[in-house]
């Protein structure tokens, strides 16, 4: 079950779970869970595989919480966990290929408000998003759907800013075309 996003309160958990306070962790854990399944289920497209992920990378949060430094916040850091649970899976299976042109362009598309009312359908927004590249499809689903900044998306990423830039641009066009062809 996530909850609404609470600085504060994520703050002091992880201050209680670095002095190992189990309560803390399994808060936290109901607090953020799913918003990690969400990203990991994006990025893998098996269920199996992204529960083994998110199970993961919760105890990875267990056991380096002392390494949280709060200069990103809680979530954009699992999600940064996450994404390196998911590259090391996708390596070891021989399915990942991290290359990608860093391709800066102004942001000057419709923005996502725009493009969900054009949809009027949210099985063919799912259609069109899930037609996008994975990077794109996971630049989308940070920005839209975990609310994150292109700052904390370039954090879990891995990647400049402006790469995330880059990819929520074409990803944004991509899906109008997608969204447009749909309704005619």
């Amino acid at each position: 079950m996530t909850t609404a996003r609470d600085p504060d309160r994520d703050q002091a958990l992880m201050a209680r779970v670095t002095n190992g306070d189990v309560k803390a962790m399994r808060a936290l854990y109901e607090s953020h869970s799913e918003a990690v399944w969400r990203f990991v289920r994006s990025r893998l497209r098996d269920e199996f595989e992204a529960n083994d992920i998110v199970h993961e990378t919760m105890l990875t949060v267990w056991r380096t919480a002392e390494r949280y430094q709060g200069r990103a916040s809680l979530r954009s850091w699992m999600l940064s966990i996450a994404r390196n649970k998911i590259v090391d899976h996708l390596r070891k299976h021989g399915r990942v290929d991290l290359r990608e042109a860093d391709t800066t362009v102004p942001d000057d598309t419709p923005n996502a408000e725009i493009i969900v009312a054009a949809a009027q359908d949210a099985a063919r927004l799912r259609v069109c998003i899930e037609k996008l590249g994975q990077h794109q499809r996971a630049a989308i689903h940070l920005a839209y759907f975990e609310e994150l900044t292109y700052d904390e998306i370039a954090t879990v990423e891995q990647v400049p800013a402006g790469t995330v830039k880059s990819r929520i641009f074409h990803a944004k066009q991509l899906l109008m075309r997608c969204l447009t062809r749909g309704a005619k």
